[in-house]
């Protein structure tokens, strides 16, 4: 059971609704209710500790559905980091099980927007290792800084097949019949705002599809 399927059951289980649970957490409108519901977007820290509240459930009950996957394998002098801070090197990442595989490059961008195929096949590997039985899990090589403001030229962008990303998080989503990276929030009205450290766009829950959640950037080692 999900996420979204346990806000539901829960509401049903206690004759609440979506409007009922939004004021208890302190929420402007019950469209953020929806959302999770539907999967669209996962609730962060702060809002899940209300729902626990709200429900009188260990936080653990709802958590265990938004966790991180576990693809990648700390090592000595090793870093990951998300999208909104400064590039720092990825290196000597080792997985010790069997099913394990290096990340496939997808493709090379240059702008904005771009098309991404629907399979491809890698002509270039990173030295970086995941668990194969984790969603599919990629990279994309920046080669512009139009293409992901957040990543240096010659980065490569790692992403995890997702359908839903927390609001605040980097994601690749398509967007009017185009591919592109972009911060997600989701604002009170139902809205959700797309946006780089320099522009921002407002559109609504239909015009996006989440393609896949930002893991890591990664240079390669000098």
């Amino acid at each position: 059971m999900d996420l979204g399927q346990k806000i539901e059951k829960l509401l049903k289980l206690t004759s609440m609704t979506k409007v009922e649970l939004a004021r208890k957490l302190g929420l402007k409108d019950s469209s953020v209710i929806s959302h999770w519901v539907k999967n669209r977007f996962k609730p962060d820290k702060k809002n899940l500790q209300k729902l626990a509240a709200a429900f009188d459930k260990p936080l653990s009950y709802f958590e265990e559905d938004i966790s991180q996957p576990s693809s990648f394998y700390e090592a000595p002098n090793f870093t990951i980091r998300e999208g909104t801070t400064t590039a720092k090197s990825l290196y000597e990442i080792i997985s010790s099980l069997p099913s394990s595989k290096h990340i496939g490059v997808a493709l090379e961008i240059q702008s904005e927007y771009f098309d991404l195929p629907y399979t491809f096949e890698p002509e270039e590997f990173l030295p970086v290792m995941f668990d194969a039985r984790q969603k599919e899990t990629f990279a994309l090589k920046i080669d512009s800084k139009s293409a992901c403001p957040w990543a240096e030229k010659g980065e490569f962008a790692i992403f995890v097949r997702a359908e839903a990303v927390q609001s605040g998080k980097i994601a690749l989503i398509r967007y009017k019949n185009k591919y592109c990276i972009k911060k997600l929030n989701l604002l009170s009205g139902g809205e959700i705002l797309l946006s780089t450290p320099t522009k921002q766009i407002k559109v609504s829950q239909d015009e996006i599809l989440v393609a896949a959640k930002l893991m890591a950037f990664y240079r390669r080692p000098c």
